[in-house]
């Protein structure tokens, strides 16, 4: 059986495959030469793309703000991750949520890291996670702007109570905050019913480390692999968005290892031969100092490099008010994508409070194509923490660990990558592969 499967897989690898890489060049070379024919038309349509900055590529700002994790608490305290391979729960979560109309909100708790607990482990419900702190206000354009006179305080998770209560939780880690809202109608049945078939488990338990809530993955268990077919965005499509006084080529600076283009003026753009790009904006608009408009304000922002696709499955990631850095990752499936370098998909850094700084990638994903691979086993997150201590790091310097997807090259074809699950671990002050920590990669 198992020699079937592989002859299998290696079918579809062989026979789909190049396919789906032709079709993919097929479609670059007719883009391409409708660029080079018509920049004009071009560059217009580009800047239609734009004009609405409330929606980038038809997404909302709700979504690119959206949770990215749910977990279900049953009636026994038994907590799993939810997971589906042909729908995006969230979205199906936020569609049973879009009508809420709130009519209270009362904070219920402060400081109380008993209480907190309770909720954490809240029986009969669901919870929402964010990977980084949201303001209500953000959080609120998810469930219909209905909280949109909320408190102005920022959030983790979101507690829904699968009773008649009509009523959630909105839970602050940094301070153990928690308040209490109070709606017409939570739509519980709708909400039962989006997670209801073809829904994957995956054992976690919610609790404190530290006095920080953790998401401890109790069970192994098992991930898919995905390949996808990427593109590269051209230089000069960057260089007509985001420099559009750029007329002299005397203002362009080639490097050995990068290009650089300045307006003389206010902006410059370069260009890293390894894909990745950095935009520095000197004179932006009026730089907030308040949380929601700083979100609003990045979100603004990174419509500037919106293209086809690329920000299809952009999510909110991170947010350091230490190092003023906002960072976006792609997700598939819920977990985040980490590329090579430590930016994500787009990292937005206020460099001494007037200018702005923009670090992206030139690689977008495009279509998902079989990869032929089985699924990949994980460690449990005590497994993970002990085998780093084995291998001789310290223990108290281990902060988060997150379960995402390494983005990986593929050696037979520069238009292709795999997305290969593992662990990620902050560490040293920044996100490190698992495995290759182990291997001592680059340690």
């Amino acid at each position: 059986m198992n020699q079937l499967r592989r002859i299998f897989g290696m079918k579809i690898k062989n026979l789909i495959l190049p396919g789906l890489l032709g079709i993919a060049v097929v479609v670059s070379v007719v883009l391409s030469s409708s660029i080079w024919i018509n920049p004009a038309h071009y560059r217009n349509s580009q800047q239609t793309s734009v004009s609405n900055n409330s929606i980038i590529d038809n997404k909302p700002m709700s979504y690119v703000y959206s949770p990215t994790q749910l977990i279900q608490t049953d009636e026994n305290g038994k907590q799993n991750m939810l997971t589906n391979h042909s729908s995006n729960l969230i979205s199906e979560i936020g569609n049973q949520m879009k009508n809420y109309d709130s009519k209270s909100v009362n904070k219920l708790s402060s400081g109380n890291i008993d209480e907190y607990k309770k909720f954490l482990g809240y029986k009969n419900s669901i919870i929402l996670n964010y990977p980084a702190k949201i303001s209500i206000k953000i959080f609120s354009k998810f469930i219909n702007d209905s909280l949109s006179k909320g408190p102005n305080d920022s959030i983790n998770r979101i507690v829904i109570p699968f009773d008649d209560s009509n009523e959630i939780y909105l839970l602050r880690d940094d301070g153990f905050h928690i308040y209490k809202v109070k709606f017409k109608d939570t739509n519980v049945s709708g909400l039962k019913d989006a997670i209801k078939n073809n829904v994957g488990t995956i054992p976690v338990k919610v609790k404190l480390v530290n006095k920080i809530p953790t998401i401890d993955f109790i069970k192994s268990f098992e991930m898919p692999q995905y390949g996808y077919l990427i593109n590269k965005t051209s230089q000069n499509y960057y260089v007509t968005r985001l420099l559009p006084n750029l007329h002299n080529t005397n203002n362009i600076k080639r490097h050995r290892n990068s290009v650089v283009y300045n307006d003389q003026s206010s902006k410059q753009l370069t260009f890293y031969n390894n894909g990745e790009a950095e935009y520095f904006d000197s004179r932006p608009n009026f730089i907030s100092s308040d949380f929601t408009q700083t979100l609003i304000d990045s979100y603004k922002n990174i419509s500037k490099l919106s293209i086809n696709d690329n920000l299809s499955n952009l999510r909110y990631f991170s947010y350091s008010p230490k190092n003023s850095t906002i960072i976006y990752r792609n997700y598939v499936e819920g977990f985040p994508i980490f590329n090579q370098n430590q930016y994500g998909a787009v990292q937005i850094k206020l460099v001494d409070n007037t200018s702005l700084r923009y670090n992206f990638s030139l690689n977008n994903l495009q279509i998902p194509v079989p990869t032929g691979g089985s699924n990949i086993k994980m460690k449990t997150t005590k497994e993970v923490v002990n085998s780093l201590a084995k291998s001789g790091y310290d223990v108290s310097k281990i902060g988060p660990i997150e379960l995402g997807y390494q983005w990986s090259n593929s050696k037979d074809s520069n238009i292709l990558v795999t997305l290969q699950p593992t662990w990620f671990v902050y560490y040293n002050g920044r996100w490190n592969n698992y495995n290759q920590m182990i291997n001592k990669v680059g340690y």
